[in-house]
């Protein structure tokens, strides 16, 4: 199974319109069939670092493989390639990874294609070259069908963040920090970090703009926050999953709205075990009302008893801190929840 080279032919186009006619696809297949684990665990001149270890790879993968027997078979199967996508505001560069089905990326005349909602992921305090997000993106387009971006809110393309946490933690701190702008304060850039993910998006042909979500994990739960008060029209529904929230203290003060003169309302799913040492339940309803008051965002809680941080990934089963531990009845419960909300707000 070998790669897809994209074949639609492009005239002319605005200045974010992003050229594809180039790029390599790669099923993801490959990927979720790998047989040493160890490969994923150190970066190339080819490829980054994708896992921390090969207990960490091992896990994931078989969850991938698992996963995969009870999708559609009739499916187009997904293909990703990264894409390196630029802040206007000072230029800084990011690394995404794009996947879609096959059946999409192939079509040879702009005129073929029919656009498709894409949904956003935002990645843990690993950094966006993880093989979860793989799986995940994986997932979502095999059931769903649609585009899947892992965005990069800390530019690491090689997978750094899994070794070089102190670099890592210079650019958490650099896009986390909060200050205040036109008289408001809030995380400005990391604001500007996501909007340079929705521009890049805007310029691929098959994503449909007006049809986009976001789903984060972890770390993942501060760009969901923002993204949720940004109030962008094209964002339909978002999800964190043991999402830290601890940036709900910069938006405290924000006026109420009302309600009746939004149009579409975000609707928001915040996923989060009543043992997570990194998110208070304090935070949770602290964001619910944050998000309904001042943006009229429709939020719903899924709370579970005695689950700790990280209770998504397989992988946590071997993390020796007592504060992470996978649970498959939250995973399951929660990701069956996210299925059916972007079915009802981006399908």
């Amino acid at each position: 199974m070998g790669s897809i080279k994209h074949s639609i032919q492009f005239g002319a186009f605005p200045s974010t319109a992003v050229v594809l006619k180039d790029t390599i696809w790669t099923p993801l297949q490959i990927l979720r069939d790998t047989q040493d684990p160890s490969t994923l665990c150190i970066s190339t001149s080819k490829s980054p670092r994708l896992a921390k270890d090969e207990p960490y790879a091992s896990a994931v993968l078989k969850a991938w493989r698992d996963e995969s027997k009870t999708w559609p078979s009739n499916h187009s199967e997904s293909v990703g390639a990264p894409f390196a996508y630029q802040r206007k505001e000072d230029g800084a560069m990011f690394n995404g990874y794009l996947v879609a089905p096959a059946a999409k990326v192939n079509k040879t005349t702009a005129a073929q294609i029919e656009t498709i909602p894409v949904v956003i992921l935002f990645h843990t305090g690993a950094g966006p070259q993880d093989i979860f997000l793989k799986w995940k993106a994986d997932a979502l387009v095999q059931k769903l069908q649609c585009a899947v971006f892992i965005a990069d809110i800390i530019s690491d393309g090689e997978g750094y963040a899994w070794s070089d946490r102190k670099k890592y933690e210079i650019a958490r701190i650099d896009v986390l920090t909060a200050y205040e702008e036109n008289g408001q304060i809030a995380r400005w850039k990391l604001r500007q970090t996501i909007s340079a993910a929705l521009d890049f998006l805007r310029g691929i042909d098959f994503v449909d703009a007006d049809k986009m979500a976001g789903l984060g994990w972890c770390m993942g739960g501060h760009p969901i926050l923002e993204l949720g008060l940004m109030q962008e029209a094209c964002v339909k529904s978002l999800v964190s999953y043991h999402g830290v929230l601890d940036g709900v203290k910069d938006h405290l003060d924000k006026p109420s709205i009302d309600s009746k003169l939004i149009g579409d309302r975000t609707r928001v799913l915040i996923c989060n075990g009543e043992q997570d040492p990194y998110v208070s339940q304090q935070e949770v309803e602290v964001a619910k009302k944050i998000l309904e008051s001042s943006q009229g965002c429709i939020v719903h809680i899924m709370n579970f008893n005695g689950v700790k941080h990280g209770f998504t990934n397989p992988a946590q089963d071997f993390n020796p801190s007592d504060e992470f531990a996978y649970d498959e009845n939250a995973a399951n419960l929660s990701w069956e929840a996210t299925h059916n909300l972007l079915r009802e707000t981006i399908q």
